[in-house]
């Protein structure tokens, strides 16, 4: 396992080398939330840039993170997505397009994304449709 402090280093130079550009899936609560706090209290005042799509189901959780963001990293850009049901690939293709089209209009042709965080979780417990159900089958992604 890495060591925290290795981690820590790492995200540290990762926020050094220019601007960045993030999109966290269901950045809303849980690990999301906390991965997005995490880079912009690290990015802080000093970093080269930071925007982040905040990819999530619940628009005022989503200002709630973008709220405390700004007091981390005032020069951050935070940006809510909102997607329905990410399990669905047509809501995926949705919030896929409408990042897209913020991004292009923000950098333009230098439109670029640096980091994807899925943090998204799910179980299941039946297997998948047409196999046999296993009772020790638990996925949580």
């Amino acid at each position: 396992m890495v060591k925290l402090d290795a981690a820590r280093i790492a995200n540290a130079e990762l926020v050094k080398k220019g601007p960045l550009v993030i999109v966290v899936a269901s950045g809303t609560t849980g690990i999301g939330e906390y991965t997005i706090r995490a880079l912009a209290s690290e990015h802080g005042t000093a970093g080269p840039g930071l925007r982040v799509y905040i990819v999530g189901r619940n628009p005022s959780a989503g200002e709630r993170t973008i709220a405390a963001c700004r007091q981390l990293c005032p020069k951050g850009e935070f940006i809510f997505v909102k997607a329905a049901d990410l399990s669905l690939l047509k809501d995926v293709d949705k919030c896929c397009a409408e990042i897209v089209q913020l991004e292009k209009k923000a950098a333009g042709d230098a439109a670029k994304i640096d980091l994807l965080v899925l943090t998204q979780g799910m179980v299941l417990f039946g297997g998948r449709k047409g196999m046999a159900p296993s009772r020790d089958f638990v996925q949580i992604l």
